[in-house]
């Protein structure tokens, strides 16, 4: 004898993106402080990255220890490497309610990926605001 559910457990909505404590479906977005319909949002970012370029300390090591050598060695110190730090702010306004989340970027593809991934919700949004155009008045 098997037992078997009395109604079938409801199926999880599937997020189409997610980012930080931001996620979001079809037709809700999904934060820690509330869940809205994507109709009724309005998001945008702000870019909170600083890209610099060092000597790595690599380059520094090789010019000391072969500097006696040869004077080409300097050459190493031509070697740059590229840091980039900070975070990408994203708001999530509803009305009167807002939240912010702010995603950590510790090089140029991570700010890339969190920077298209805001662009695919404002989609979303969008394509939440032509639907709820298209419905007939009630």
């Amino acid at each position: 004898m098997t037992i078997q559910p009395i109604s079938p457990i409801p199926a999880q909505p599937e997020f189409l993106i997610g980012f930080g404590n931001v996620n979001a479906t079809d037709y809700w977005v999904v934060t820690p402080v509330g869940t809205w319909p994507l109709a009724d949002i309005n998001v945008t970012s702000h870019d909170q990255t600083a890209t610099t370029t060092h000597t790595p300390a690599w380059a520094i090591v090789m010019t000391i220890l072969f500097i006696w050598v040869a004077l080409l060695s300097l050459l190493f110190l031509l070697a740059k490497e590229t840091r980039v730090t900070g975070y990408v702010a994203v708001f999530i306004q509803a009305g009167n309610q807002s939240f912010t989340e702010q995603v950590p970027v510790y090089n140029a593809q991570q700010r890339a990926d969190v920077l298209q991934r805001v662009a695919y919700l404002q989609g979303l949004v969008g394509q939440a605001r032509y639907r709820q155009a298209q419905l007939p008045p009630a």
